[in-house]
């Protein structure tokens, strides 16, 4: 307590301090590590973390999710393999309505019915969201995973409506501030956003005169 805790403060949430936050929702002490085999309802944590930071993530967030990534073909089997981190890949529909789709970690070819890529196409682009670890995340999106997983934790463990009200407040307040945070980051604006998408005026008097001549 006091002063000693001062200097771990600004730190990020690290996967222990979530474990802990999950422990100390249903009542039990806080441990020091997560790699005991006796700590059973700390493994039993950590194991409710990760399902929900992954499941989190599928959803696809601006630090997760990119546009128009390449994926080249392998020259000696003709496929195009991605890494298995990547949970959604969608290939521009406009320049390949469809043709290709993801099955385990390789691409697959509709049209021709085959994982090997016709000998014209060397790399195909797509949009993708990736599945990131814990530290590689945002710590607003941490601390709402946390906060959701002892909601769903104590369910689970103890089945007590008092403290899944409790959590549910914090878990909404949580969301909300990441959503804030969100749309501060991808900065969205009906107008200008959009793939290949370039800013322009929304309101120009001067357009409405051009063109005009005098009668």
């Amino acid at each position: 307590m006091g002063s000693a805790n001062q200097s771990l403060t600004p730190g990020r949430t690290t996967l222990l301090d979530a474990v802990n936050v999950l422990l100390a929702n249903i009542g039990e002490q806080p441990v020091n590590s997560i790699e005991d085999p006796l700590l059973a309802e700390a493994a039993v944590a950590e194991r409710t973390l990760l399902e929900l930071h992954k499941e989190a993530q599928t959803r696809g967030w601006s630090w997760n999710s990119e546009e128009g990534y390449a994926f080249s073909k392998d020259s000696g089997t003709g496929e195009v393999v991605v890494p298995s981190n990547v949970t959604r890949f969608a290939p521009d529909p406009f320049e390949w309505d469809g043709r290709f789709v993801l099955r385990g970690q390789r691409v697959y070819d509709r049209q021709e019915r085959s994982f090997a890529m016709p000998a014209e196409i060397m790399q195909i682009k797509a949009d993708i969201v990736s599945l990131l670890p814990w530290d590689q995340c945002p710590e607003v999106f941490n601390r709402w995973v946390t906060i959701r997983s002892a909601r769903v934790f104590s369910n689970r463990v103890l089945s007590s409506d008092s403290i899944n009200q409790y959590t549910a407040a914090d878990e909404l307040r949580a969301l909300t501030e990441l959503e804030r945070n969100e749309l501060e980051e991808l900065q969205d604006n009906a107008l200008s956003s959009g793939r290949e998408a370039s800013p322009f005026p929304t309101f120009d008097p001067a357009w409405g005169l051009r063109g005009r001549t005098r009668g």
